[in-house]
């Protein structure tokens, strides 16, 4: 059978029930004769409140510097112990006068009259009015403790010098006044007042328990007062051990202690942070008031009491007065003027501030789409430590024409739209930052997230065009992936530790790697890319090297008239020994053009083409093909980078023919190079025809001069040939005719091929049929054993 535990009883609660029990039996069992009794009560109930100050003083100081902010905030660093001091001091002077009665009582000195009681008890009243003042004061920011102090102490002595005047030596003077006797009527009028609005603010504190305590002990003083004036009592017996009044203290410090004791004791008058007020007018009024009054107060009690006052003392205390006045205004106005530029400096430094918080953030993020940067998705890379998490890497495919056809501003605008899909798309991922350009980061801290983030990200961008304006702009979008620290991840990747730049380059490489295989997917990254780029790298290098050295060469493979077989032309091509073995062209060109080497490849290439074929078109007549790519048409100087080289060369513009492919052809129709190539007789070429677009409407349109067939359509002719592969080559010579445009069919390989493409009048023919590429001697030695003569 399960017994409940019974609740845990708390000190507070032992305290305030014992001393409650104690109180009612010592009444009932010695009433006025128990006086040894009640003062050990009373010292007793001392010590134990005393001891809780004490400790929670101790345990505000040992709070550490790092902590101290929220101790004050939540318990006794924030709290008001000099509330708790004024209530000690009001037991204190509780025991003290019992003491002094109980022992008079004791010896047979006569009974207290009402004015030296009264006046003996207006301690504990004022001192618990002013502790329970500060206790349930409202939290609110207020100034510092010293302040408050000060403050207080102005108006507890302008209280003692009106005591003094009207109180103490009227009756010093005359004991049987009967003024000393309104006097302290109305002196207890006003701290019973005090004592009522203590208790509705203890009642209504948000820290209920110890301040409800506190209210309830200034009920308990309250009440004698309440119970005497409304039986119209006198004389002192009810406050003298056995009375209600004395009842009334014993009760009132039992829940002082018990309050003392409560865990939310340090709480009660806990305020904002402080810090220093302005002086307001009226606080500034009553503190002149209470300067001026002080001094003037002896002759008002003086005149008041008929008893005067010389000019001996009313002189003095009129200049006292004054000079009190004129110095309190003064350092009002030395406070107000420092106040003045503490606000100033204060307004500085929250203006610097502010200031750092923006140069803080603007150096961790973009300026453009509001986005992190690269350098915080680093520092938060670093940060992740031994967590595991996927960084993904996107990038717009297509944005540079966007930037080169319709301007930056619209670019921008692309941008800033495509990081709000972002933000949209990946709320898992933090941050999500601009990286460069059109290339976007997002951390995601589960790595298994990943797919599902970077398909939403993909989703968004796929078949959605950006409108800006009345333009609606379509583009793709590539995403790579890595992971960073942990186990392994996804896709059975294996994690690294956490380098930030090693990560960034790993989700680099799987970039590269989904545009390089079309663009519009995710690609995660794996050793084998990190292989695929040293290669690249190392080829990189090499041909650096071999651009340097003059180590790269020329092959050339003959262009014949496919009747007679006899060579009209040769076309360039580059070859590069390294290491005494061939590196293939389909190996270091697509590397040159991601490096950007492609440039000064063409050129060489050209140069060295351009040479050789100035002596046999000297010689023999036959024209030269070289090679373009997207690159060298994208240079505005290429035109006139050819033509000097013509010029250098003598090889004649006429002999010229640059072959492009019909992607690159179509864009750069409309630059103005090709034109002006072919004004100067410089002929163009389409290579691999049929691979690209392969329409009428582009081909009439474009600045061309030969079609060169793509292999894969000649291939395609076995022996014997398909009637349909026949009508589909038939079908693009007759086409070329139509335009006037000279046809040449590569990859002819097999002799049947060749006798078809006679049979279908090709003008021109290529392939290893009729000669594999060979170097520039074979090419001499070719022409001299097929053309005898010179052809002019």
């Amino acid at each position: 059978m399960h017994i409940p535990s019974l609740p845990r009883v708390a000190a507070w609660q032992y305290a305030l029930a014992a001393g409650l029990v104690a109180v009612l039996a010592t009444q009932l069992t010695t009433g006025g004769e128990g006086g040894a009794a009640w003062l050990t009560l009373q010292a007793a109930g001392l010590a134990v409140t005393m001891g809780a100050a004490i400790r929670r003083r101790r345990a505000a100081t040992q709070v550490s510097p790092a902590a101290g902010a929220g101790a004050a905030g939540a318990g006794a660093a924030g709290a008001s112990p000099a509330g708790w001091w004024l209530l000690i001091g009001g037991q204190v002077a509780a025991l003290a006068v019992n003491a002094f009665w109980i022992v008079r009582d004791a010896v047979g000195a006569p009974g207290p009259g009402d004015v030296p009681m009264g006046m003996s008890l207006t301690a504990v009243w004022a001192l618990h009015a002013a502790g329970a003042y500060l206790l349930t004061r409202k939290r609110r920011r207020t100034g510092s403790a010293a302040e408050s102090g000060a403050e207080f102490g102005a108006m507890v002595l302008f209280l003692a010098m009106l005591a003094w005047s009207f109180v103490v030596m009227p009756y010093l003077g005359a004991p049987e006044y009967r003024q000393v006797d309104d006097a302290m009527a109305t002196l207890y009028a006003v701290l019973d007042l005090t004592l009522l609005a203590t208790v509705v603010r203890g009642f209504a504190s948000v820290w209920r328990t110890p301040a409800r305590l506190v209210a309830a002990g200034g009920a308990a003083l309250l009440a004698p007062h309440l119970v005497y004036a409304a039986s119209s009592g006198s004389g002192t017996v009810p406050f003298l051990p056995g009375g209600f009044g004395f009842l009334a203290i014993q009760v009132w410090s039992v829940l002082l202690t018990a309050a003392a004791l409560h865990p939310d004791a340090g709480r009660l008058g806990a305020r904002a942070a402080a810090g220093t007020r302005l002086i307001g007018r009226s606080k500034l009024a009553g503190l002149v008031t209470v300067a001026v009054a002080s001094p003037l107060l002896p002759i008002a009690g003086g005149y008041a009491t008929g008893a005067g006052t010389g000019h001996e003392v009313v002189v003095p205390a009129l200049i006292t007065a004054v000079l009190c006045a004129v110095l309190l205004v003064r350092i009002a106005i030395l406070v107000r003027v420092g106040q003045r530029r503490a606000a100033e400096l204060a307004a500085a430094l929250a203006e610097q501030e502010t200031l750092q918080r923006r140069l803080v953030h603007r150096a961790g993020h973009d300026g453009l789409t509001g986005l992190a940067n690269r350098d915080l998705l680093t520092e938060r890379l670093a940060a992740a430590g031994d967590r595991p998490y996927a960084l993904l890497m996107v990038g717009l495919d297509g944005f540079k024409a966007v930037n080169d056809t319709y301007g930056h501003p619209v670019g921008d605008a692309v941008l800033r739209l495509f990081a709000d899909r972002l933000a949209a798309a990946a709320p898992e991922a933090d941050p999500v930052a601009r990286l460069s350009g059109d290339e976007f980061g997002l951390l995601i801290a589960d790595p298994a997230l990943a797919d599902a983030v970077a398909a939403r990200v993909l989703a968004s961008v796929a078949g959605s065009p950006f409108v800006v304006g009345d333009r609606r702009i379509l583009l793709g979008l590539s995403a790579g992936a890595a992971a960073g620290t942990g186990e392994p991840g996804a896709h059975d990747v294996p994690l690294k530790g956490s380098d930030p730049a090693a990560t960034l380059g790993d989700a680099d490489l799987a970039l590269r790697a989904a545009k390089q295989a079309g663009g519009a997917r995710l690609t995660w990254f794996d050793e084998s890319l990190r292989a695929e780029q040293t290669a690249r790298a190392r080829i990189a290098a090499g041909l650096r090297q071999a651009l340097a050295d003059d180590a790269l060469h020329m092959h050339y493979q003959p262009v014949v008239e496919t009747g007679t077989g006899r060579t009209l032309g040769v076309e360039a091509l580059m070859r590069w020994r390294r290491d005494g073995e061939m590196v293939p062209p389909a190996v270091f060109i697509p590397v040159a053009e991601q490096t950007g080497l492609i440039g000064a490849l063409g050129i060489r290439a050209l140069r060295l083409a351009c040479a050789d074929a100035a002596r046999w078109h000297e010689r023999y007549g036959i024209y030269l093909t070289v090679n373009v790519s997207t690159h060298q048409l994208r240079d505005p100087g290429f035109a006139r980078t050819v033509l000097e080289i013509l010029a250098e060369t003598g090889l004649p513009a006429r002999a010229l023919v640059l072959e492009i492919t019909e992607s690159v052809l179509i864009d750069a129709a409309d630059t103005g190079v090709l034109d002006a190539l072919r004004a100067e007789g410089i002929r163009i070429a389409i290579d691999d025809f049929g691979t690209g677009y392969s329409s009428l409407a582009y081909l009439h349109r474009l600045p061309v001069d030969i079609l060169k067939i793509d292999q894969s359509f000649i291939r395609r002719h076995q022996d014997p040939p398909r009637p349909q592969d026949v009508s589909l080559t038939r079908a693009i010579l007759e086409l070329a005719r139509s335009q006037d445009l000279v046809t040449v069919a590569e990859g002819v390989e097999t002799a049947a091929q060749a006798e078809l493409l006679r049979e279908l009048d090709c003008p021109l023919s290529q392939g290893y049929h009729f000669s594999r590429p060979v170097e520039a001697g074979e090419i001499e030695a070719r022409m001299r054993a097929t053309t005898p003569s010179p052809v002019r």
